[in-house]
């Protein structure tokens, strides 16, 4: 009868002590940024490449630009940025400032688009001047900086 009752004792213990484990809770950190389904970071990645590579084609003096090589690099820029636009245009985001940094990054592609046909102008046509990259790089700046204020999850 000891043996018995021995025997429920530790079954009842073991019990016990394996619900008590279920029973414990860990808690996950919920990441309370708003989330973006495309990514950001390598079109961001990308765009700083094409501005190190343009600022290099500037400080070239245009008599020794190769102009075909020259404007195939800026066309190869294009065509990146016209398949980042067009993932970008067929993306909804439920969150209003996940859909303002799609904006922000579209209305960036756009201006480097405008920008690589300028340069592409002033290069075929061998003009010492180049456009203005101001409005260009303060829009990268701006997206730039907003990245880590989201959190990529593709869809």
């Amino acid at each position: 009868m000891k043996r018995v009752l021995i025997i429920l004792l530790l079954i009842f213990t073991m019990m016990m002590s394996l619900i008590g484990c279920g029973a414990t809770s860990s808690t996950e950190e919920v990441d309370p940024r708003p989330v973006i389904a495309f990514d950001a970071g390598t079109i961001l990645a990308d765009a700083q490449n094409h501005q190190i590579k343009m600022l290099m084609l500037s400080s070239i003096p245009m008599d020794n630009v190769d102009v075909a090589g020259a404007v195939e690099e800026l066309e190869g820029f294009k065509a990146e940025n016209d398949a980042y636009l067009d993932e970008l245009k067929e993306l909804k985001h439920q969150e209003a400032t996940s859909d303002e940094y799609k904006l922000l990054l579209i209305e960036y592609l756009q201006e480097e688009n405008a920008y690589i046909d300028k340069t592409i102008d002033a290069v075929s046509a061998k003009e010492i001047s180049r456009p203005s990259r101001f409005s260009l790089e303060t829009l990268y700046a701006r997206a730039n900086e907003k990245i880590a204020r989201f959190r990529y999850e593709p869809k």
